[in-house]
C-alpha cells in the first residue's frame, strides 16, 4: 500500500479491513500460524470509526492496530471454539479507539478527583511510595539529560539515533559531556549533542555505541536501505511473529483447566498461567494484553535492574508481581518453582542475556521436557531474531530509525537530507505487544492441538518491516489534509 493520492474518499474502516485482509489473513509469512477456526471467523469482524485518520503521522497506524486486534479477537474465536466447543458470534473493531491505545501508558490517573490524584505530570512523589522506583541512573532527570535519546546528524551527513537508554551515563562519557548541565530551553539541551555527533563518522558512532558500550543507538535508515542491509535481508521472511515447534513424545496436546464458570469470551484465558520476565513496554505490553483475556500473571522484576515505575501503572495492569534476584541460589530457584507450573513464559531481552543464568528458552525447554503438558516460551527483542544486529541493544525509537519509519515521517514533513523523526512514541512498542498476544494465541492452539513445546519469537523490527511493507503510508492527499488540520507543525 503506497502513498499516492486516492481516486476515492478515504475511509479508515475500509481500509483498516483491507489491511486486515491483505496484509494478515492472505500474508504467506503468516499463514501457517493462522487456525482454520480464526480464519472463518475474521469474516464476522466488523470495523466502525471515523473515516479520516486523527493522528497527524503519515503511517497508515489506525489501520495498523485495527488489523492487529481483529487477528487478536479471530485467534480468541479459534481458540474458544477449540478449546470450549463455543462458537462466538461477531467483533466490531472501533478504529478510532485502536489508534489511540498506544497513548494508554500517558492517560492513566489513579485516584482521580480526589488531592491525592497520581498521574504522569501530577503528585509523582505519592508514585514512589506505591511502586519502589528503580531510576537507579536518573535516566530523563533533566532536560538536557532526555536530550541523549534524540537524533543528531553526523559528520558524514547521516543521521543517528542516539539513545541513553536506562544508563545515559555510558552515553554522555562516550561522547566526552559531562552528566548534566543547566539548560532552560530544548535548543540549550540539544546544542552540546548537536556539536558532539558533528564531528563523528556514522559508522564508528554506531560500532562505539552498539560493540564497544553496549548502549542503544542506530543509523537511521530508509525503508529501502534498511531492506539492503544484512540484517534487513536476514529478516525478510518474517512478517509480524514466529512460532518454531518443539515436539515432544511424552507432551500430548492439552488444554490448561477453566476455573469453574469462566469459560466465556470475557475470560477466554481463564486458569492460564504465565511468568513475565520483562521490562519497559513492548514485552510487558503483551502480557498486559494475555492479563486483559483473563490469564493470571505473574511478572518477575529483580531489586537489582533498573526500571521505569511510572509505567507500571498501564503496563501491570491485571498482574501479579514479585522480585527475585538471579544472582542467587535461592532466587533462581524460586523462579523455577514458578517457571514449572506455567503455561507461558514471557522474557524481553536481548539473545543471551538470561542464558548466562540458566533461563534462556532452550534451558527452559530442557527443564521441562518431562513434564506430561509443553510450554510456551514467547522472547521479545528490538532487531529480531536473525541476522548480525540481533544481539544490540534496541528501543522502540531505535526499531523506527533503523527499519526507515522515522526517515518516513521526516520526508513526509518535507525535512530535508534524510532527516528521521520518530513517528509518535510509543506505537511499535504497543503494536508489538499485540503481535506478541496472537503469537501466543496461536501457539497454545498448536499446543492444544498436536501438543509439544513452543518457541515464538515477536520483535519491534517485525512489526515495523509489515508496517512498512503491508500497511504503507497514507494517500498523498489524505496525508495533506490531516497535516494541514495539525497545523503543518515539523516535529523534531
Amino acid at each position: 500500500m503506497n502513498g499516492s493520492a486516492s481516486s476515492q474518499p478515504y475511509s479508515v474502516p475500509l481500509n483498516a479491513r483491507r489491511v486486515f485482509e491483505e496484509g494478515i489473513l492472505h500474508n504467506a509469512r503468516l499463514q501457517n500460524y493462522l487456525p482454520p477456526e480464526a480464519v472463518e471467523f475474521s469474516r464476522q469482524v466488523t470495523f466502525v470509526g471515523n473515516n479520516e485518520p486523527s493522528i497527524p503521522v503519515n503511517w497508515r497506524f489506525a489501520e495498523s492496530a485495527a488489523a492487529l486486534k481483529a487477528l487478536e479477537a479471530s485467534l480468541i474465536a479459534g481458540l474458544m471454539k477449540k478449546k470450549e466447543g463455543l462458537s462466538l458470534e461477531g467483533a466490531t473493531i472501533n478504529t478510532d479507539h485502536a489508534q489511540l491505545f498506544l497513548m494508554s501508558c500517558y492517560l492513566w490517573t489513579i485516584n482521580p478527583g480526589s488531592n491525592e490524584a497520581i498521574s504522569r505530570t501530577q503528585n509523582g512523589d505519592l508514585l514512589d511510595k506505591m511502586i519502589p522506583n528503580y531510576n537507579f541512573h536518573g535516566r530523563d532527570t533533566s532536560l538536557y539529560r532526555k536530550m541523549v535519546t534524540n537524533i543528531y546528524q553526523t559528520a558524514d551527513g547521516r543521521y543517528f539515533n542516539l539513545h541513553g537508554s536506562l544508563q545515559p551515563d555510558i552515553t554522555l562519557d562516550m561522547l566526552g559531556l559531562p552528566h548534566d548541565m543547566e539548560v532552560s530551553t530544548n535548543e540549550e539541551a540539544v546544542a552540546p549533542f548537536i556539536e558532539k555527533l558533528s564531528g563523528w563518522n556514522s559508522d564508528k558512532l554506531q560500532h562505539e555505541v552498539s560493540d564497544v558500550h553496549k548502549q542503544a543507538g542506530v543509523i537511521c535508515h530508509s525503508a529501502d536501505s534498511f531492506r539492503k542491509t544484512e540484517h534487513g535481508k536476514a529478516n525478510s521472511h518474517v512478517s509480524l511473529f514466529e512460532i518454531h515447534d518443539h515436539p515432544s513424545p511424552v507432551q500430548g496436546p492439552t488444554w490448561w483447566p477453566t476455573p469453574t464458570g469462566q469459560n466465556s469470551s470475557q475470560r477466554p484465558l481463564a486458569g492460564l498461567k504465565i511468568v513475565d520476565m520483562s521490562r519497559i513496554i513492548a514485552a510487558p505490553a503483551i502480557s498486559r494484553g494475555l492479563a486483559e483475556l483473563g490469564a493470571s500473571v505473574m511478572r518477575v522484576t529483580s531489586p537489582k535492574l533498573p526500571d521505569l515505575h511510572n509505567l507500571h501503572i498501564d503496563l501491570n495492569w491485571g498482574k501479579w508481581n514479585c522480585s527475585i534476584d538471579l544472582k542467587t541460589e535461592q532466587g533462581k530457584k524460586n523462579l523455577w518453582d514458578l517457571i514449572s507450573e506455567a503455561d507461558v513464559v514471557i522474557q524481553g531481552y536481548r539473545p543471551g542475556s538470561l542464558d548466562k543464568h540458566g533461563f534462556g528458552p532452550q534451558d527452559i525447554l530442557n527443564k521441562t521436557k518431562d513434564r506430561p503438558r509443553g510450554i510456551v516460551v514467547l522472547r521479545e527483542n528490538c532487531y529480531g531474531w536473525y541476522g548480525p544486529w540481533s544481539h544490540r541493544s534496541g528501543w522502540q525509537q531505535i526499531s523506527d530509525s533503523c527499519v526507515g519509519v522515522s526517515h518516513g515521517f521526516g520526508r513526509a514533513m518535507g525535512l530535508k537530507d534524510g532527516e528521521s523523526v520518530t513517528a509518535i512514541f510509543p506505537n511499535s512498542d504497543y503494536m508489538t505487544g499485540i503481535s506478541g498476544v496472537c503469537a501466543v494465541l496461536s501457539a497454545l492452539m498448536k499446543r492444544g492441538e498436536k501438543g509439544g513445546s513452543y518457541i515464538a519469537d515477536a520483535a519491534l523490527n517485525y512489526y515495523n518491516q509489515w508496517l512498512v511493507n503491508d500497511v504503507g503510508e497514507y494517500p498523498e492527499d489524505v496525508w495533506d489534509k490531516l497535516w494541514a488540520r495539525h497545523g503543518r507543525m515539523k516535529f523534531r
